[in-house]
């Protein structure tokens, strides 16, 4: 009966059954330094750990939904939001709701935490409980991936790829973000070293990217190595970036990194980068699907989420990049 259950926020009393929970439902070696690094150290956190917690009056918290509070720029304008990640409901207490009862909290405690609508990355097959409980799709985002052994070489002016120290790709990012019409999560100085320096299990490298020895933007990589598998992720670049350049940057960083068994990035379905990824051997698999969620300030009609008029769930509208999703 939904009178035997409760929503608040999150304590730090929650936190072996959050990892525990996570580590039945979701992942394999979900520890305490990985909520450590994403909730306590976060440079975006709202005072307090915004997960939403479904509590049973005999059983006690039985599900969990983690909003992670995010910056967005929009040009010079930067505001609030917060992105739906690590969610799970005990498999006793399924289908009774919970998860749209942390969406309704949410909702009533979105001007507390000043939050103008909830994202999501929600893997194919989950995605349509999100939509059930009121979130708007956005688009698809397939994952892409490529062993150095089948790049297709030589596609492409050749690039030049540089390490830079995050200063730098502040600047990069700032140069064209704060002139941009795009949304994008915002990354701060404060954002990045937490993003980049601060990552409990990913090694995280940044590179200016120049052809003909003249500046053209950066791209971000990071690497995990799990079992035999090494895997770098192609997770951050400036807009256009991968369009043009992806076989030779492909090629440098398969040439720089000779200890990855797999090259990956995602893209967004039926883009140009997808096509691109497409001619140079890349496997594509559909991945996750985009939704968004009118919040605090924010309207949502017709399938669609609007902010000043402005539709923010048009794909269009929007540089985002793997290491956006959480």
């Amino acid at each position: 009966m939904s009178e035997d259950y409760s929503v608040r926020w999150f304590n730090e009393g929650d936190v072996d059954a959050y990892i525990a929970g996570l580590n039945k439902a979701l992942y394999d070696e979900y520890d305490e330094a990985i909520y450590d690094w994403k909730w306590r150290r976060n440079p975006n956190s709202v005072g307090f750990t915004s997960i939403a917690v479904v509590e049973h009056r005999i059983d006690g918290p039985v599900a969990f939904n983690s909003f992670l509070p995010m910056e967005i720029r929009r040009g010079a304008e930067v505001f609030k939001a917060v992105q739906g990640c690590d969610g799970f409901v005990d498999e006793n207490h399924r289908r009774r709701g919970l998860f749209q009862k942390t969406l309704i909290f949410l909702g009533e405690e979105a001007p507390r935490i000043n939050a103008e609508f909830l994202m999501g990355f929600n893997l194919v097959e989950a995605a349509g409980a999100a939509r059930k409980a009121g979130s708007e799709l956005a688009y698809d985002v397939n994952k892409c991936f490529l062993k150095p052994s089948e790049n297709r070489r030589g596609i492409g002016q050749a690039v030049t790829l540089e390490p830079i120290k995050v200063d730098t790709l502040h600047e990069l990012y700032m140069g064209w973000a704060q002139e941009s019409r795009l949304f994008s999560l915002n990354r701060s100085m404060d954002y990045l070293r937490w993003k980049i320096n601060e990552h409990p299990f990913k090694l995280v490298q940044p590179y200016g990217v120049y052809l003909g020895g003249t500046p053209i933007g950066y791209l971000v990589t990071d690497k995990v190595t799990e079992g035999e598998k090494t895997t770098l992720t192609i997770n951050d670049y400036n807009p256009g970036l991968m369009n043009k350049h992806l076989g030779s940057i492909a090629e440098k960083l398969a040439d720089l990194h000779d200890d990855i068994t797999v090259i990956e990035m995602d893209t967004m379905q039926g883009g140009e980068r997808q096509r691109t990824a497409r001619r140079l051997g890349f496997e594509i698999v559909p991945w996750y699907q985009v939704i968004m969620k009118a919040l605090h300030g924010t309207t949502q009609r017709e399938g669609a989420v609007y902010r000043n008029g402005l539709k923010l769930s048009h794909i269009r509208n929007w540089h985002l990049a793997e290491s956006d999703i959480y």
